[in-house]
Order: structure tokens, then sequence, then C-alpha cells
């Protein structure tokens, strides 16, 4: 038994056919049919039964593909260690939805003409966590309010990760398009932008957030997990959205405006997540120097 049997097998699994399966191994069908014989001979039972409709795993075989295709997975994993450790010298970063944090990494890869292979994914502040929990992503860069702040870092320090503030007290902007009723002023109150329907990233559905922005009575929200949602909802309607300053770039690009909440009460963090074992390459180095500076 080698990899290459749970290769052969979970292809003809993903087929449903050892002709399709040979096709995208490259090798001729009477080969894989031989493989898998001497692998079934190997086992002591069959792992696909012959149908009219092609190849079907026997209940045992279905159990045999599964734990093969676990091991591909881990020896997929062993292979990455390079990127996931950093040694690669590449960027591996998850963060919240952020056009301003993707626009500078854009800007950082054109500047070095890098042909580096990063990697960069937006999702909600939990999964951020999880992403540096799993080992998916080396840093992680999330957004909270600067009242929940020390929670967050208490949080990552319980589970063995270095919560590195890289911004303090970002000012909340009220987002809208330039057609809004509210957007020929210089500032707006809470109050004022409540008046309106709330379209919001899916993680303020966070009851602490909630409570935070005093939203616990409110029912004309609209949850998103994108920001290209966002832009329509906000370009087709007088739909608000609140965010940190900065979140979305080329606002102009998009008639839109961001205003000033002067009696929100709260401010925005932004926090680097990384497990306490791991050293910045020097690249994720300068990205973070540059990103900190548009800030």
């Amino acid at each position: 038994m080698n990899l290459n049997s749970f290769a052969y097998v979970a292809e003809i699994e993903r087929c449903g056919s050892i002709n399709r399966a040979a096709q995208n191994l490259y090798t001729s069908q009477s080969n894989l049919s031989i493989a898998l014989k001497q692998l079934e001979d190997e086992l002591g039972y069959s792992i696909f039964k012959r149908t009219s409709h092609g190849s079907v795993p026997t209940p045992e075989g279905y159990l045999f593909i599964q734990s093969a295709k676990a091991i591909l997975a881990e020896i997929e994993r062993i292979n990455e260690i390079p990127n996931r450790t950093g040694s690669a010298d590449t960027i591996s970063l998850s963060c919240n939805w952020s056009g301003q944090i993707l626009q500078t990494l854009v800007d950082f890869k054109q500047h070095h003409h890098s042909v580096n292979e990063d990697t960069y994914r937006e999702t909600s502040l939990r999964q951020n966590f999880e992403c540096i929990y799993e080992n998916l992503y080396r840093l992680a860069i999330i957004d909270c309010f600067h009242s929940l702040s020390d929670y967050y870092r208490q949080e990552a320090k319980n589970t063995n990760l270095d919560a590195i503030v890289l911004k303090r007290n970002l000012p909340a902007m009220a987002l809208m398009s330039k057609n809004h009723p509210l957007a020929k002023q210089k500032m707006v109150s809470k109050s004022e932008v409540y008046g309106y329907p709330l379209v919001l990233f899916e993680d303020y559905r966070d009851p602490d957030r909630i409570k935070t922005m005093g939203m616990e009575n409110l029912n004309q929200i609209l949850y998103l997990y994108d920001r290209g949602g966002i832009l329509d909802v906000l370009q087709a309607s007088n739909s608000v959205s609140i965010l940190k300053v900065g979140t979305f770039v080329d606002l102009d690009k998009h008639d839109l405006i961001e205003l000033p909440i002067h009696d929100f009460g709260e401010s925005y963090d932004v926090i680097l997540l990384k497990r306490e074992y791991y050293q910045l390459n020097n690249r994720e180095k300068e990205f973070i120097d540059l990103l900190c500076g548009r800030l």
C-alpha cells in the first residue's frame, strides 16, 4: 500500500469510473485496474463494486476512501508547512471585510514586483480566530470596538495567540450613497442614522456589538457577508452602514460618502493575531508596516 493507492481510489470515487479516473491520472485503464486489484487483494476486501452505472464504493470501500482522503489532506498540509511557517517568505492573511487591507496588499505586491504566492481571505471576526487556531492562515487582522478590545486580546492570550494592537481608537463612520438625504451634512447623529435601514456585515450580529451600538430594538437591519453586497445596497437605497473610517477605498468611484457620527460613543481598534511561536517573515513585516501607515 502506498500514497498512489490512496490517490487512485479517491479519483475513482470522484469520477465514478475507472476509465475517466485513468484519464485524469494520465495512466491507462488496464494499469489502474491492476493497481486497484492489487490493493483490494492486500486489504482482503473490495473497495468498489462494478455496476452498469460505474464504480460504486462498497461499505468497506467507503470507509477506506474516507481514510485515504484524510491521509492525502494531511500530506498536502505537510507539503504546505513552508507556507504555514513563513519560511517561503509569503504573506498568509485572513482579515475582516476591508477594501483598505486588500488594496494595501495589492499596492505592496505591485511596488515590490512580487511573484510570491500570497494568500488572502476576508471573513468574520470569529472566523479569523478559527483561521489561526486551525493553522489555515498565519496572520489575521480583526477590527473590534475599543471597549471590547481587552476582551478579545484576553481570549487570544487564553488560547496561546499573540494579539498585537496595530491602531487604537479609529472613529466610527456612517457610510451612505452621495444621494442619501443625510449626505449633505458634515456629520450625523446616531438617532439620524438609526432612522434609516442599516446594512451591516454579518459579524455585527454578535450580541456584544449589538448592545454596544444600541441596536437591540432595531428591526430594519440587513446583514450581509461580503463587501460587494453592501456596496450594491448602499448605492441602490437609503440604507446606511456603520464601519470604521477607511474600511472602503475609492468612495468617489462608488458614489459613496462617509460621515462622522458625533455621538456614537465608540471607536475601533485594529488587532493582529498570530500564534505565539510564529515570527513574521520579512515580507509580512514590511506589509504590516505599510498597512499601519494607512490605518
